[in-house]
């Protein structure tokens, strides 16, 4: 088995400075990568949104400030000591779980880390916490335990993906998850168990393996975690402790066999980044994934896309008691999705901006 590296993450790859020393040792290694790297290098696609200057003007401020809350965040977390360890009693993993929940959190499933869990290296992506030195170190923190949550986002905006509404509930999910992990860190260190938080800024791991381990939900076509309730319209969050907690199980209730049946988010995708072809990374079933046509999407529409977060019936919301039966009946999954098509059609798109972005009174197109 693999290490996950955060170097080798789209991110963090078209993020180095072009013939630097680091984008000279990255691409000896791994040319295959550069010649599509090099045409999304350092490129801010935010500023390609689709709008008017005078719609930026107007609506860009509600999230521009998103990553120094998240910075201030991380500082204010990093002023807390690991205090005088508290006895906590037998099964206080249902309490972590609802104190997880109150401040903020969907759902909340707990896993047991190893030397997999981690991301050998760092990517250099953390420049937002004043980070810029971090590039290639080794990640050398080790704890014990994950809690892992998800945080729900807002369907009417994720039904408007691909404008700006959909990037607006990423972006709220992102600092939800950031908030929601840093009072529960903060709380684990006040009983005295060493604690970090995981946020859209700053990762020792990728969350969605953790998040699947943890019994949330199962991995889509999509390569996101699809739990029950709401699809993959939910962004992740972790806490990692060396608080000992019993762990969760892994979940089945068949969604393999139901993306086989649906792919709807293949189908829908606009850049064609989805295939149907699976592949096993230390033990877990992905989808292969074009990630520089994803990306090439965000850099047409100026948000993160979410059209594949939109197109899962599970996202719009499926009959739970029929998935119950999907072991036994595989036939309910034709119903599932016939009546999600009857309902939603291939995709539940939301024609025109929503409230909080609309200009009457002006001509926005």
């Amino acid at each position: 088995m693999k290490k996950y590296d955060e170097r080798e993450t789209l991110f963090s790859r078209v993020n180095l400075i072009k013939d630097s020393k680091e984008y000279k040792a990255f691409y000896k290694k791994n040319p295959s990568f550069r010649q599509n790297d090099d045409k999304m290098r350092r490129i801010p696609f935010r500023h390609k949104l689709r709008n008017s200057d005078r719609f930026k003007e107007l609506f860009f401020p509600m999230i521009q400030h998103n990553k120094q809350y998240i910075r201030a965040l991380h500082e204010l977390h990093d002023t807390v000591e690991v205090g005088k360890k508290v006895t906590l009693p037998p099964n206080f993993e249902s309490n972590i779980k609802e104190i997880t929940k109150y401040y903020g959190a969907t759902n909340v499933g707990i896993t047991k880390l190893n030397d997999l869990s981690y991301y050998s290296h760092f990517g250099g992506l953390n420049e937002a916490l004043g980070i810029t030195d971090n590039y290639g170190k080794k990640i050398t923190d080790r704890y014990d335990t994950a809690i892992v949550f998800t945080v729900k986002m807002d369907l009417k905006k994720i039904n408007r993906a691909p404008h700006f509404e959909e990037l607006m509930a990423t972006e709220e999910g992102y600092l939800q998850v950031a908030l929601i992990g840093s009072r529960l860190s903060t709380y684990l260190k006040t009983l005295g168990y060493k604690s970090m938080f995981n946020s859209g800024e700053f990762y020792l791991a990728p969350l969605v393996p953790l998040a699947l381990d943890a019994g949330l939900g199962e991995i889509g076509m999509c390569n996101h975690l699809v739990t029950k309730e709401h699809g993959d319209s939910v962004r992740l969050g972790a806490v990692f402790t060396n608080l000992d907690l019993k762990p969760d199980q892994k979940v089945d209730f068949g969604l393999q066999d139901f993306c086989k049946k649906c792919a709807l988010c293949l189908m829908n995708c606009p850049s064609h980044a989805i295939t149907h072809k699976t592949r096993d990374v230390n033990g877990r079933t992905f989808y292969k994934f074009r990630d520089h046509e994803c990306f090439d999407m965000w850099m047409k529409t100026g948000t993160d896309c979410g059209v594949c977060i939109q197109s899962c019936p599970f996202t719009q919301g499926v009959d739970l008691s029929k998935l119950e039966r999907i072991k036994e009946e595989p036939s309910v999954i034709d119903e599932m999705i016939d009546e999600h098509m009857e309902t939603h059609g291939r995709r539940n798109y939301i024609h025109g901006d929503l409230p909080i972005v609309a200009l009457e009174d002006e001509d926005e197109s």
